[in-house]
């Protein structure tokens, strides 16, 4: 029977050894009892050779096909972080360890924002990737993107991420447009013992987190875990004064429960609290200087509670049932905005042989989503409109696997079918070819249909979009532009052909190619109306520009990723990424309409050198190339990290961190209405870190 995690993924593969009751076998020591139970505790792999190559063949995953596969079997570009590769990065948030998966476009908005795209359209407020930790999923429905300065977990605790380019709605619904980024946090059998994290420098001016993992009987493990926050803040060169620091709390619990041998439950939760900086230019007063900034701190308060219950009932048939709650809570500054939004989501999942050569697997789900959207208060919604929905969304989706010739080619064909309250009736089909003619080599294609819902924004919000001009026309009175929502907005829609070779072409050397053709329609726009309308305060104009399903486009491109141990101490990894968009616009629509085809890089470079110079101290270098993005006036940068650690005993790490050292700062994105932060630069930073287990 297939051992799988408390999670609902399959359990990582372990040595041959002894096995802990109900836990994770260890492997064989001849070292003293006391040091093999603190290096089981910790849970870090210390020979060179445990360091997980990135895009092994035998690589375990299951965000493909909801299922028990490998890299090798699995029809989609799909990258694998280990939890070894996020302790030898240079990461202290989650976002920075995307930076170096292949066809990821990852920019630093300030110092807790973060823009993070696949496959094009980067935007603060990047809308086509899914977000998933342990299941529930993050994206938040008022733009249908991610806070990622929320998501802020004890990597530590991470037992690896899936991250697949490229649309994978078939089986996880919409927003998986253009990737599919799922991450899966360790058992709390994997966890017993304490931890404790703790460091600081010039930007991450305090980093501090703590874990204690326990039992209550043989059956029932638990761990519960805190961190805390904060950074100083960046750049900016426009001189503007100092205002994107930040602070941030977040404490959570799991237990998981081996009911029996066939049923295992999870319950888990976390809760969060954090101000982060924030600075809005060019906000608009309905009198003279008719411009306002505003600074200040946007508070938020953010909560959730999963439930997860797995039974296996045979070797190839299984299902889960999940439940989760999530609460989110933002007050914007000064004024701007307040905003809440509460999900409730429930999704049942099985999957069994239909015959020796057939595996099945469907799925049904429901999820409400409550959205209370209060505007400027300020300016009685004038930058900001309020709104209120309340959406529910009922889903299946059935997948079929077929084994057409044995251990060799496989044919996979599903489709997720869609009602909401957004966009009506959606179905997203796809169908994959599979072929591997060897242990070493695999080959796949895939054709399929994703789709973007619309979101809050999309259909009811009214927003203040650039400062006012004085036509001659209104008899100097000003004329403020500003995108009005419109309910008859509907989905994005993409087409995606795909084709991707993998090679493990030695032991110590492995490559994989991903190719790529998007076609999107349906896009939303803003099309300027036909005339002003008077505004709220006598003697003001409005210039509307109205939310529509305006562009169509195109993308193709190409992400190389190639990984070679040198020797058992030293590791290369590196990728390159090549992106074209072609945006084209409705008839009527200005040109500006097509800036979303310059607003991400079309050239990517990631280098990265693992070395251990001895069994106890480790170097590791990391080095990126990003091409210029006109659409955000960013030039070309190059950026370089490094990485410096000591373990001077097997439950105890030092390390010393430097990011961005070859320049003091650098520019990675700007900012897109209706996000008007002002321009700021990423700084070199240095940091020191300490990390304890016992």
């Amino acid at each position: 029977m297939r051992r799988r995690t408390a999670s609902g993924q399959p359990a990582a593969a372990q040595p041959a050894g002894p096995k802990e009751k109900n836990g994770p076998e260890l492997p064989k020591q001849k070292e003293d009892p006391f040091k093999a139970d603190i290096e089981r505790l910790g849970s870090i792999p210390i020979a060179p050779s445990e360091s997980a190559a990135p895009i092994s063949l035998q690589q375990q995953v299951s965000s493909v096909s909801r299922q028990e596969s490998t890299v090798a079997h699995s029809p989609a570009a799909i990258f694998v972080i280990t939890q070894e590769m996020i302790r030898r990065s240079s990461a202290t948030t989650l976002p920075e360890l995307f930076r170096m998966v292949p066809g990821l476009d990852v920019a630093r908005v300030d110092s807790s924002r973060w823009a993070i795209s696949s496959r094009g359209f980067n935007n603060r407020l990047t809308d086509k990737l899914l977000v998933q930790i342990d299941g529930s999923t993050v994206y938040n429905p008022i733009f249908s993107g991610v806070f990622w300065e929320i998501q802020d977990l004890l990597l530590q605790d991470i037992e690896r991420i899936e991250v697949i380019r490229g649309p994978g709605a078939t089986l996880w619904g919409q927003n998986a447009v253009n990737g599919i980024i799922n991450v899966i946090t360790k058992r709390t059998q994997d966890t017993q013992g304490s931890l404790l994290v703790g460091g600081g420098g010039t930007q991450a001016q305090g980093m501090t987190g703590f874990r204690h993992g326990g039992k209550l009987g043989d059956d029932l493990t638990y761990r519960v875990w805190g961190k805390w926050n904060q950074a100083g803040a960046f750049f900016a060169p426009a001189g503007n004064a100092p205002f994107d620091d930040w602070r941030q709390g977040r404490a959570g619990f799991r237990f998981d429960w081996l009911a029996t041998c066939q049923d295992t439950v999870t319950f888990q939760g976390d809760f969060l609290r954090g101000d982060y900086g924030r600075s809005d230019i060019n906000k608009f007063a309905l009198a003279p200087p008719f411009v306002t900034n505003l600074t200040g701190d946007d508070r938020t308060f953010a909560g959730n509670l999963l439930g997860r219950w797995r039974h296996e009932v045979g070797e190839r048939s299984d299902w889960t049932l999940l439940a989760y709650y999530d609460h989110f809570d933002r007050q914007i500054t000064s004024g701007l905005a307040a905003f809440r939004y509460d999900i409730f989501d429930v999704d049942f999942v099985q999957q069994f042989p239909l015959t020796a050569r057939q595996q099945l697997i469907y799925g049904l789900g429901y999820r409400n989503v409550g959205i209370n959207f209060q505007g400027s208060t300020f300016d009685n919604n004038f930058n900001l409109s309020s709104a209120e929905r309340n959406v529910n969304y009922y889903s299946a989706f059935v997948q079929d696997e077929f084994t057409l010739v044995k251990d060799r080619l496989f044919f996979t064909a599903g489709c997720k079918f869609l009602e909401n309250g957004f966009s009506g009736f959606e179905y997203q089909p796809s169908g994959r070819f599979l072929w591997t003619p060897d242990e070493r080599h695999s080959v796949w294609t895939a054709v399929s249909r994703a789709v973007r819902t619309p979101s809050l924004l999309d259909q009811n919000l009214s927003v203040a979009a650039g400062p006012p001009s004085f036509p001659p026309g209104l008899g100097g009175a000003p004329l403020f532009p500003k995108t009005v929502g419109n309910r008859g907005v509907i989905s994005e829609d993409l087409v995606a052909y795909e084709m991707d070779f993998r090679a493990q072409a030695s032991e110590s050397f492995s490559w994989d190619l991903a190719l790529f053709y998007n076609v999107y329609d349906n896009l939303v726009t803003f099309r300027p109306g036909a005339k002003p309308v008077a505004g709220p305060v006598a003697g003001t104009f409005v210039f509307p520009l109205n939310a529509e399903n305006g562009l169509n486009a195109e993308g193709y491109g190409g992400e190389l990723a190639a990984t070679w141990k040198l020797s058992e101490t030293w590791r290369l990894y590196g990728n390159y990424s090549f992106l074209q968009l072609n945006v084209h616009r409705a008839e009527g629509l200005p040109a500006s309409a097509e800036i979303a085809e310059r607003r991400s890089p079309r050239h990517q470079i990631y280098l990265q050198s693992s070395w251990d110079i001895c069994r106890n101290v480790e170097f590791d270098l990391y080095g990126r190339y990003v091409d210029a993005v006109p659409g955000f006036f960013v030039p070309t940068y190059f950026s370089l990290d490094v990485r410096l650690a000591w373990r001077p005993r097997p439950n105890l790490e030092l390390s010393v961190l430097g990011q961005s050292l070859l320049q003091s700062n650098h520019t990675e994105i700007g900012t897109a209405p209706p996000a008007t932060f002002p321009l700021i630069q990423v700084p070199r930073g240095v940091y020191a870190m300490l990390t304890y287990r016992w």
